[in-house]
């Protein structure tokens, strides 16, 4: 059944595990009642990825990251970085700075949800396409108050203000509103996934969803809840800085924030997260495309998974697949009649077996929902949809991560790799969820289908209502 109005709310950082903790000892009280107790709560899984900005591609416009061509937070144009000074800083593109808008420009993909639902409001965004005059809010106080608190800790003074713009838009007239909390991640980073300022972060978000709903139901029906979050965190115990192991090979190497205009660099690394890298190879040969297996420096392959940090690296295999590798395991896959193929060369580095026939894509979702690097097989695929994306992707062993102790202020606690850690997250809705494994890319189309909007083609996600027909249960 159509809904007049749909509120999605976007916990950046927040894990399925402690958000179900804090459930269980009735600590987020708001979210029992408005959104579970009519709804549901489930663990979902994010994207590839897994890192702020990125995995919000999946909410506002219902594809991968690579589809929309955005391959991490930060990603080499190979073209680009053969120019000038100005040229090579815009190459190496980084969402974390001053070229953040950039994100809405360098989108390949199409109609963001707001596009689609003109009657849009957007709480401290910064995916902006689609946004009517005036329905872009809190957009300066999230640079300057998200700025300051990068630095001093001060993300719970961002959190009350995106708190109070959200009870004051109760009363207005949207059909969708987006609202983002970035405090429960940006506190963890600084801190861990656990302690007590992160789990009054989730508390503050709990109290203004009450104060949300008391004063919208005053001015009519309530709209359709969906609470979710983009990625997990973990504490990190060892930064194994790529650009350094790399440097010790002998590859100088070209990376943020202040080696970008390197000369005679031999390798790029651009993080995400920071537990995940992408590694270009002799980034200004002018070479526009990136490079397949046979093409790799085979030297320094086998030294980077060789480094106990990298839990998983990829690479395209030349014949329109990835090989997947762990240490000495080495895996193919690709794409097949609907289904993905998974095909061990040596051992076993996703831990999925053989298969002689293509195994279906929510049947592997559901198979490695509970494991160690959930939907690694998709997301693997969908990352080297990207042309951007690097010659060589690795992410990161739980407890490490792949920049040095120097960033400052330094990261205690990350995410972006497909560890489960960062790739499990809490999807909850005030609608009946499928009995289904669900994925962030579901929720757009699901979103849409409640309002009564047409999804566009070419969305990765599939709404509740197909997922429910799917297994035998009513949505």
């Amino acid at each position: 059944m159509a809904s007049r109005r749909v509120c999605f709310v976007l916990v950046d950082g927040a894990r399925a595990d402690v958000v179900q903790d804090l459930l269980e000892r009735g600590d987020l009280p708001n979210l029992a009642r408005h959104v579970v107790e009519p709804g549901g709560i489930t663990v979902g899984t994010s994207v590839f990825p897994s890192t702020t900005g990125v995995a919000y591609l999946p909410f506002l416009y219902g594809v991968y990251p690579g589809t929309a061509n955005i391959p991490g937070i930060r990603w080499l144009d190979r073209v680009g970085a053969t120019g000038n000074w100005r040229a090579q800083w815009r190459a190496a593109r980084s969402y974390c700075g001053v070229q953040a808008g950039w994100l809405n420009r360098d989108l390949e993909t199409g109609p963001s949800i707001f596009e689609l639902v003109p009657e849009s409001v957007a709480l401290c965004t910064p995916l902006t396409n689609g946004l009517q005059p005036g329905a872009c809010r809190l957009a300066a106080t999230r640079m300057l108050l998200g700025s300051v608190a990068h630095y001093a800790g001060t993300h719970q003074g961002l959190d009350d203000a995106v708190g109070d713009a959200w009870v004051h838009a109760a009363a207005e007239p949207w059909r969708f509103l987006f609202v983002l909390f970035p405090g429960p991640d940006g506190l963890t980073h600084l801190l861990d996934p656990f302690h007590p300022r992160v789990l009054a972060a989730y508390r503050a978000v709990d109290a203004a969803l009450g104060r949300f709903m008391a004063r919208a139901a005053r001015y009519g029906e309530l709209p359709a809840v969906f609470v979710a979050a983009d990625h997990g965190g973990s504490v990190m115990r060892e930064h194994a800085d790529i650009a350094i192991e790399l440097e010790a090979l002998g590859w100088r190497t070209l990376r943020h924030p202040v080696h970008v205009w390197r000369r005679r660099v031999r390798a790029a690394t651009m993080v995400s997260g920071n537990a995940s890298v992408q590694v270009y190879f002799e980034p200004r040969s002018g070479r526009e495309r990136p490079l397949t297996e046979p093409e790799l420096p085979a030297d320094v392959l086998g030294h980077l998974l060789g480094l106990p940090a990298v839990r998983l690296a990829a690479w395209r295999d030349g014949r329109g697949g990835v090989t997947v590798a762990a240490g000495a395991a080495r895996a193919r896959l690709r794409d097949d009649e609907g289904g993905i193929r998974y095909e061990p060369v040596a051992g076993d580095p996703l831990g999925l077996g053989s298969a002689p026939l293509p195994i279906d894509d929510r049947e592997l979702l559901g198979r490695t929902l509970g494991g160690e690097l959930p939907d690694a097989p998709r997301q693997v695929l969908q990352l080297f949809r990207s042309p951007r994306a690097g010659d060589l992707v690795l992410a990161a062993r739980v407890g490490s991560d792949f920049r040095g102790p120097w960033e400052i202020p330094e990261h205690k606690s990350g995410h972006g790799s497909l560890i489960a850690d960062h790739m499990a997250v809490p999807i909850a809705a005030s609608v009946p969820l499928p009995d289904a494994p669900l994925r962030t890319v579901d929720l757009m189309p699901t979103m849409l289908e409640l309002l009564g909007v047409p999804p566009p083609p070419g969305l990765d996600g599939v709404p509740f209502s197909r997922l429910a027909q799917a297994t035998g249960v009513g949505a």
